[in-house]
């Protein structure tokens, strides 16, 4: 179990990419987590994060262990799921945050199927692209989509969601078809809401590739109206986008070059354990959702389950 802390503790500084972060997002204190890290570090004789002036960064070694530890707490956590859900009910509401684009596509089946087949359960959906904090916010689960895993709270990671650069063939018969990855830098790209920190498009080989941001939309819908009127190029979910792929609407940039998934995950609040059928049952049926889907890759974990 010290192991299992250290791992939370390791995941909270990667994200926040600090240590004072992590301890606030965990509710311990700094020295706790650079404790908890170092007893890591003790046990396997390497160094996992490296201490600066900006906060701290994961090794290669870190990297590793960063990867591992989203399998073993998404592990523990079904494992509690598991165990608690013998004793829990079905009836009852359970109250759940989404991502927009997600809960206006992919969840609606969902809970239409929910409704039918158990109809004493109550789903309260929030559909927001705000990341919770579920310690205060009065949801029992989120689904979050995100490059690196949440470290608080019990987790499970779900999927790889495909991301992929698109744009209209009319802009780029306009402004020129880009050869390698340098030539990105020309075109004008469409970026999801404002992050002034975003210069790069990160790549699934760990690398990066230059872009020049044009303007930044705050829903995917506009993105992708944007891209449609030959605003510019874009990253969007292969699953929201597929139909247009295969309309000709739009086409994929570079696709040599594929670019970094985002993760998906399910984020569970503190103090739920009473819910765990409902979490379950809720669970089981979107993860199903999710092999109908284009797009999305199941984590290892899942990948025995098939659509009924």
């Amino acid at each position: 179990m010290d192991n299992i802390a250290g791992l939370r503790s390791l995941m909270a500084a990667a994200r926040d990419g600090s240590l004072s972060a992590a301890a606030r997002r965990l509710n311990i204190t700094q020295p706790a987590v650079s404790q908890q890290i170092a007893a890591l570090e003790q046990l396997y004789g390497v160094e996992l994060v490296v201490r600066g002036r900006n906060g701290v960064r994961l090794t290669e070694a870190g990297q590793i262990a960063a990867m591992h530890a989203e399998q073993v707490l998404s592990q523990l956590a079904q494992m509690d799921d598991a165990m608690f859900a013998l004793q829990s009910s079905t009836e009852g509401r359970l109250s759940v945050a989404c991502p927009s684009l997600i809960a206006q596509t992919v969840l609606v089946p969902v809970l239409a199927d929910l409704r039918r087949m158990y109809p004493k359960l109550r789903i309260d959906l929030k559909a927001s692209d705000q990341v919770q904090d579920l310690a205060k916010s009065p949801y029992d689960l989120e689904i979050r989509a995100c490059r690196i895993g949440p470290a608080e709270g019990s987790i499970r990671k779900l999927a790889e969601i495909e991301q992929v650069l698109v744009a209209s063939p009319a802009y780029l018969d306009r402004i020129g078809r880009p050869k390698n990855l340098d030539d990105l830098a020309r075109l004008d790209y469409v970026q999801y809401k404002d992050d002034p920190d975003e210069k790069f498009l990160p790549l699934a080989n760990g690398g990066q590739a230059p872009i020049t941001i044009a303007f930044a939309a705050q829903m995917p819908d506009l993105m992708l109206h944007a891209v449609q009127n030959q605003l510019g190029i874009a990253a969007l979910p292969r699953f929201f986008v597929q139909t247009q792929l295969e309309a000709g609407v739009i086409e994929e940039v570079l696709p040599a070059y594929p670019i970094a998934t985002k993760q998906l995950f399910l984020v569970r609040a503190p103090g739920t354990l009473s819910k765990s059928r409902r979490v379950a049952i809720f669970t089981e049926r979107f993860v199903v959702e999710l092999t109908t889907v284009p797009g999305f890759h199941l984590a290892s974990g899942l990948r025995g389950v098939t659509a009924a």
